[in-house]
């Protein structure tokens, strides 16, 4: 290719990165759902960016609120172990625990914070099933105001 071919090229592209600076990952706390954490670490270093760690419970119903305050403790403290173990030192951290339907929950926040990228795990569900039971993973794409990497579960 010739300088002034790539210069063209260039000159119609903006060539700066973008500014990152909060990323948003949501854990369910299965294994597979750390995998986002994977592309999302280097990202965070790259632009020194502040990791989201949520974890949405279900909305309370029934449940007591002696029982709502107990489960959000345990999520906030396996959040914060999560971090502890998984994080690199140096990658800055916040840790939320939501209530509601995962995908409004989550979109609510990313609104909220003014989250510049979320990182997430998919099933990987097609046809019938995900037309039937929906995808969080897939409700967050179509609706995020911000960039969403996809990661499948392997």
């Amino acid at each position: 290719m010739s300088a002034t071919r790539t210069s063209s090229v260039l000159g119609r592209v903006r060539t700066s990165y973008p500014r990152l600076l909060r990323i948003l990952v949501p854990l369910d706390f299965s294994g597979k759902s750390r995998q986002a954490l994977r592309y999302a670490v280097p990202v965070a270093q790259k632009f020194s960016a502040r990791i989201h760690l949520v974890h949405v419970l279900p909305a309370p119903g029934k449940t007591d609120k002696d029982e709502q305050i107990r489960q959000r403790t345990a999520a906030l403290k396996r959040l914060g172990e999560m971090s502890q173990q998984l994080l690199p030192p140096r990658v800055r951290a916040e840790h939320a625990v939501l209530h509601g339907k995962p995908a409004e929950a989550i979109l609510d926040l990313v609104r909220n914070q003014s989250i510049d990228l979320i990182v997430l795990t998919t099933k990987g569900r097609s046809g019938l099933k995900r037309a039937l039971i929906g995808s969080t993973a897939e409700q967050i794409m179509r609706d995020a105001p911000c960039p969403v990497m996809s990661v499948r579960r392997q």
